[in-house]
């Protein structure tokens, strides 16, 4: 959280299991005429985790392979794919995720008109973007928590992962020197291994695995998965899940990969246009190898998005937009802006339709990313 002066006369928010989550819990689920679908929110029931052995499908076998059940072989972009039945969300080989920091879309939308940010601006008219994507919640750890569990599990400051601190009471969505305490089951990481699918949480600078503890340009606070429990206390598996980014390799990519970059990259630290520029230039050499990669190019899924708007809420507690970059050979492109109002649990339900993992959470009641996939 980079704003955090105005400390003077606030109340307290609640920070742990019984206080401080977020108030929204559905997501507007409009969806823009071009689209031709309906943005329903009801929830993609299938589960067996299988994306080609269900023989009980009876969608069509031209160009799909078998589709799970609640899937029909359709196509998008003249692709055949298999489409959720209820959503219409494709059904994606690899789905990765880069989670930037604390910028609104305005803020943004500057940076790429001043030519701070020629990355984004290229991106910006060869794929599609959002203009009303939203965080969750204020300040960055919640909106990390919700996009991954559904919830921001009663989280309502940057609450440290190591357990043992104390107990948090923070002003203003600051507490310092304080732990969480998430007994959380069921997030995405659990959802993934229940489907026999692999998953990664890659942290720039983190160095050793599984690593809970602030340092340098690393804050555990941006790797959600040290958050849950079952994760962060079964060594086994947080190391051989939660690893340096410096490990990532996308010709090697697991079905999903959630990517944080250092607080220098991900452009938390600085002002604008400095921190722009820092974040464009590090997506510029990172981007890249993922759109070139065969698990991308083969029915891949990547999303560029923001955590939260530029305040991290304050006084005001401001939601203003923050942006999103979606690629994908099924989204649109060519500058494609998606209207429809989102926000992480939409992301979170896209991510959950388009590996057949099910919902969680508040993802069950949200409108997936509909508006940027063309209709069947």
């Amino acid at each position: 959280m980079k704003y955090w002066g105005a400390l003077v006369a606030a109340g307290l928010i609640a920070c742990g299991p019984n206080g401080g989550g977020d108030d929204s819990s559905q997501v507007d689920g409009g969806v823009d005429s071009s689209t031709g679908k309906d943005g329903s929110t009801q929830v993609d029931g299938s589960k067996d985790g299988s994306q080609s052995t269900d023989a009980t499908s009876d969608s069509p076998q031209t160009g799909c392979g078998t589709c799970p059940t609640g899937y029909t072989c359709g196509s998008a972009n003249s692709l055949p794919v298999c489409r959720s039945n209820k959503t219409q969300i494709p059904l994606f080989t690899n789905v990765f995720v880069i989670l930037m920091e604390n910028t609104t879309l305005s803020t943004l939308e500057n940076g790429i008109n001043n030519n701070n940010a020629p990355n984004l601006k290229n991106w910006q008219g060869q794929y599609a973007t959002g203009a009303d994507y939203h965080g969750v919640s204020h300040p960055s750890l919640p909106n990390y928590v919700a996009l991954t569990s559904g919830d921001t599990q009663g989280i309502g400051c940057d609450c440290g992962a190591a357990p043992g601190n104390g107990t948090c009471f923070p002003i203003l969505h600051v507490c310092l020197s304080c732990s969480c305490n998430q007994a959380v089951t069921g997030h995405l990481g659990d959802q993934l291994e229940a489907a026999s699918k692999t998953w990664k949480d890659f942290g720039e600078d983190m160095g050793t695995p599984c690593k809970f503890t602030d340092s340098g340009n690393y804050v555990a606070r941006h790797n959600p998965f040290v958050y849950y429990d079952n994760v962060r206390t079964n060594t086994t598996r947080c190391n051989a899940h939660v690893v340096d980014y410096q490990s990532f390799d996308p010709a090697k990519a697991d079905t999903f990969s959630f990517i944080a970059p250092n607080l220098i990259n991900d452009m938390h630290d600085g002002t604008p246009p400095a921190n722009i520029t820092a974040g464009d230039t590090w997506l510029g050499k990172n981007v890249p190898p993922i759109l070139a990669s065969t698990a991308y190019k083969n029915g891949g899924l990547l999303v560029v998005l923001w955590d939260e708007d530029d305040a991290s809420g304050g006084i005001q507690n401001t939601d203003d937009p923050v942006g999103i970059w979606v690629f994908s050979p099924y989204a649109k492109s060519g500058g494609f802006v998606a209207k429809s109002h989102y926000d992480h649990y939409s992301l979170l339900a896209t991510v959950e339709d388009g590996l057949d993992l099910g919902r969680i959470g508040k993802a069950a009641q949200a409108t997936p990313l509909t508006e940027f996939f063309p209709p069947n």
